[in-house]
Parts: C-alpha cells; sequence; structure tokens
C-alpha cells in the first residue's frame, strides 16, 4: 500500500518504510487516524500514519482519495474508522509493531451529528483489538487528516 511522506509528497511502500524508519528510530510510537469530507459530487477520504517521537514531535504519512459522494454520514463516517483499521491491519500482517492510538473522528457528545455512530465505531475499533482516541480526548491525528482533505 502507497501512502506518501507528508512535506514532501514522495510516495513509498508504507510497510518497508516504517520498517526502514524503525531501523532508525526503534522507540517510535504509532499512531493511525482518518478524516472525510464531502465536496460537490466526490467524498474525500485521507489517512494519517504518525510515527511518534517522544519529545520530538511525529513524522507523517498520508493517503488520501477521492471517491463518489456518500450522501449517507454514517457510513461516510464509519468507512473513515474502517481505512483506520484496515492500515492497521496491515502493519499487523507484516509484524510491525501494533499502533498505540486510532484516532476516530467523532464526538462522543449526543448534542453532534458523529455521535449517531459513536458508539459502533469505538466497537469497531476496541474489537479488533486497538485503543481508541475520539474528540474530547485530543485525537491529534485527525488533526492531520482534517487539514489533508481541506488542501
Amino acid at each position: 500500500m502507497f501512502f506518501k511522506r507528508m512535506h514532501s509528497s514522495l510516495e513509498v511502500d508504507i510497510v518497508e518504510y516504517i520498517k526502514a524508519y524503525l531501523l532508525e528510530f526503534p522507540d517510535i510510537e504509532i499512531m493511525i487516524g482518518c478524516d472525510s469530507q464531502n465536496y460537490a459530487d466526490k467524498t474525500i477520504y485521507a489517512t494519517v500514519v504518525a510515527l511518534y517521537k517522544k519529545g520530538k514531535g511525529a513524522h507523517l504519512l498520508y493517503k488520501k482519495w477521492k471517491t463518489p459522494r456518500e450522501y449517507t454520514r454514517s457510513t461516510r463516517l464509519l468507512t473513515e474508522v474502517w481505512n483506520a483499521i484496515e492500515t492497521a491491519e496491515l502493519m499487523r500482517q507484516h509484524q510491525l509493531p501494533k499502533p498505540i492510538w486510532i484516532d476516530i473522528d467523532l464526538n462522543p457528545d449526543q448534542r453532534y451529528k458523529s455521535n449517531e455512530v459513536f458508539r459502533q465505531a469505538v466497537g469497531m475499533v476496541e474489537g479488533m483489538g486497538y485503543k481508541v482516541r475520539y474528540k474530547t480526548m485530543d485525537p491529534m491525528i485527525t488533526y492531520a487528516a482534517d487539514y489533508l482533505i481541506k488542501v
């Protein structure tokens, strides 16, 4: 699966890149997040993998793509979550370290529309064996994904 480096847009094989990165920085933590946005007749998704060095910041890799517009909000939001899980599962298949977090762009507060799938999404992530962060817990990786879908 190919991702791009955040600042150079160089396309890399995510598995091989992380393996090489781990040789140089064995103490990194991996975090994954995804976000989406509807624009006109398209839905834009962005998945971000952060290679986080404590106290030093994160090296970001991303994959961004467009699909025909997803009109059903719950389907679009759950697709975001599934894309993040799928990326984590790809890493697991290649014996890479387990992500410490999967960040989801959903709100536990019932006043917000994303709450309609919140419990289902948390269950998906935790059911696959990952820890989840969501709005109110500072899910920083979804902020990066949000930025990418807007540029």
